[in-house]
């Protein structure tokens, strides 16, 4: 099957360009869309801007020969990827032109993506300042949504014969990612950073750092796993005791944690199926069973001959139909015009997906019981949450009981007009269900199964329980996301930011897949897998001795009227000190003037409320209304010449079960 995860842009060319106002946010994402575009099979050249050679974004990639304008102009027609500023006017790309702009303001870095997005507000203390993660997690998301934009394009073309020109705004994408506080701020309401004070807060172990992150239903199970008698006591029988005596129950999980290792605590965790995990670095996922088991990474020979280990792309295709038609043709202007999926998804992870398939032209039938409706519909204390919303519209819903022989054979009969199902239960269900990939397959050979996970399909622990922020722990993502103290910190359900970056590169794997000759498969998304590409220069340069610290993306000071400013990284450690009581002597306008005028990236950390006001202002909105007047999740791109919308509302459960099941 290698061949075929590998080969999904073969054939494609792609070209890197930008304009001289491009920022380093801009460069690096296009750099990093670019290689992934490269894992993927397309042959991908890069102009000057760029810098192909031995390094994570440069590896395998071509030095584009002459002017983009040239090249185009002598009946090429590759895709263009172009990094580029918003005031930039793209005169290079001709009429008809295939392009995916990736747009920032001139000064972007990951401080003032994470800043003006809203997510750094929720990283931290309260008490303290705002973190700005380590590493490419801000460019390599906004590369995630470009790579799903050029899936996009790649499907039209192949589909409908058509090109079009795709616009990323980065900042809207880190928007997009944090659309639950824009969610709680349509309700009146802001989310912020908890600190220790969080649902599922960090704790000290042996060795590091263990995320304690657990469900009410999971109580039981953890003291069990604890074994002291004290956790026993009636006070903290329910979540509402264990909010009073919090620090008392804490003081006891932090005892136990403290004289353990990671690795100990991992297998505890594994046996009393608690959805926690130890916070994992770079060294430990090099070295860690179930990525071996994926193959999660591969090794690079180096021009000076030092071996290198990089990620690999997240998905895997664990079984494929080889049917002899062409690929289905589209019937409408959008990419996925024609495609029928029927969305299993539940949550974010798979529900999203589907959601962004839909906004990518799909037809969406989500699939539930009224026995088993997604568990969204109820979060957030409203009738129909907001929330789930957000996830669901542009689908039309169907209610079926999978559990029951007449519910089965009604979904197989759905099977066999669908081209995708998509799914994220924990594994084993499907197969339990009896509409595991063997029986769709046999039903309809050419139906594509899209299985998202936390962890993957196979390789030993990949069945454990987790969320979206047990994966921030286990994927090296919480490891850089740390205090001047070295303590780490995640999202919790505030973002459960793998849950998001997974929609964008599960979305986009899908587009690809079915952009190809009419061929059925299983695919395999693996969320951690996600995350833990995005620590690609990380994992090299620990792989290959060097044990440099993780790159600093700048910090977040206070200024004198109380406001938090995220300031780029300077690249001198000495100068962070001088920083912060520079800022702290200046209001925050006036620290950000005297920041531009020296080119030096910065932006205020902006709330939730302040976020999504500023999202209905922006050049590019990524929140919407649904025709109820729903606020609602919007696309994190936009085709220019065949534009994406909300259709329909999320849907009751079963509403259109008489439309498509007859």
């Amino acid at each position: 099957m290698a061949d075929l995860e590998d080969g999904l842009m073969r054939g494609v060319e792609v070209a890197q360009v930008a304009t001289d106002r491009a920022s380093p946010a801009a460069l690096r994402g296009i750099d990093l869309a670019g290689q992934m575009c490269c894992a993927l099979g397309a042959a991908v050249y890069a102009d000057d801007h760029f810098e192909p050679g031995d390094t994570f974004a440069g590896r395998g990639k071509q030095r584009l020969a002459k002017p983009v304008g040239d090249w185009l102009s002598g009946g090429a027609q590759p895709v263009l990827l172009v990094a580029a500023s918003h005031d930039d006017d793209l005169a290079m790309l001709p009429s008809g032109a295939a392009a995916v702009v990736l747009r920032t303001r001139a000064d972007a870095n990951e401080a003032t993506l994470f800043a003006e997005s809203g997510l750094a507000d929720l990283l931290g203390d309260p008490n303290g300042a705002p973190i700005i993660p380590n590493g490419d997690y801000g460019v390599g998301t906004a590369a995630y949504a470009v790579l799903c934009a050029l899936a996009g394009l790649v499907a039209k073309q192949r589909r409908a014969g058509t090109s079009d020109v795709v616009n990323v705004d980065a900042a809207g994408v880190l928007r997009w990612v944090n659309w639950k506080a824009a969610a709680a701020a349509e309700m009146g309401r802001d989310i912020h950073r908890r600190g220790d004070q969080a649902e599922w807060p960090v704790v000290p172990c042996a060795d590091g750092h263990v995320a304690l992150v657990y469900q009410e239903r999971d109580w039981p199970n953890l003291m069990e796993m604890v074994s002291d008698p004290s956790l026993a006591q009636e006070k903290f029988n329910s979540f509402a005791g264990r909010a009073k005596h919090r620090s008392e129950y804490m003081d006891v999980l932090r005892g136990w944690a403290a004289t353990r290792s990671k690795a100990e605590i991992n297998q505890a965790f594994i046996e009393h199926d608690i959805p926690a995990a130890p916070v994992m670095t770079a060294e430990d996922l090099l070295d860690d069973a179930l990525l071996r088991h994926r193959s999660a990474f591969v090794s690079h020979e180096c021009s000076d001959g030092v071996r290198v280990r990089t990620p690999r792309l997240a998905h895997r295709i664990a079984a494929s139909v080889v049917q002899r038609s062409a690929s289905k043709p589209a019937d409408g202007p959008l990419p996925l015009s024609g495609m029928r999926v029927l969305d299993l998804g539940i949550i974010t992870a798979g529900a999203g997906v589907s959601a962004l398939l839909a906004d990518l032209g799909a037809e969406v039938l989500k699939v539930e019981s009224h026995t088993y409706p997604d568990p969204f519909r109820r979060w957030a204390g409203e009738a129909v949450s907001p929330l789930f919303k957000c996830n669901n519209r542009n689908k039309y819903g169907v209610a079926l009981d999978l559990k029951t022989p007449d519910g089965r054979a009604r979904f197989l009969e759905l099977v066999k007009t669908a081209d995708v199902v998509v799914e994220n239960f924990r594994r084993g269900v499907l197969e339990r269900l009896g509409i595991g990939y063997d029986v769709l397959s046999a039903v309809n050979p050419s139906i594509l199964l899209a299985s998202i996970s936390g962890q993957g399909l196979t390789g030993p622990g990949c069945g454990a329980s987790s969320f979206g922020s047990t994966l921030e722990a286990s994927s090296g993502f919480s490891a850089n996301v740390t205090d001047e103290t070295g303590l780490p910190y995640i999202t919790g359900r505030n973002v459960n930011y793998p849950d998001q970056t997974v929609v964008l590169y599960a979305a986009a794997i899908i587009a690809l897949a079915l952009a190809q000759p009419n061929r059925g498969m299983h695919l395999d998304v693996s969320q951690r897998d996600v995350a833990v590409y995005l620590l690609g220069e990380q994992i090299e340069w620990v792989s290959s001795g060097d044990m440099a610290e993780a790159q600093d993306n700048g910090r977040c000071h206070r200024t004198a009227d109380e406001q938090w400013l995220a300031v780029g990284a300077s690249g001198v450690p000495s100068s962070i000190a001088y920083l912060k009581s520079w800022v702290a002597q200046r209001p925050a306008a006036d620290a950000l003037a005297e920041l531009a005028a020296h080119g030096v990236g910065s932006a205020r950390v902006l709330t939730g409320s302040e976020m999504y006001a500023a999202d209905s202002n922006a050049a590019q909105s990524v929140f919407a209304r649904s025709p109820d007047g729903a606020m609602v999740k919007g696309a994190p791109f936009r085709f220019a010449r065949a534009p994406m919308s909300i259709r329909l509302d999320s849907p009751a459960v079963g509403e259109h079960t008489e439309r498509f099941c007859s």
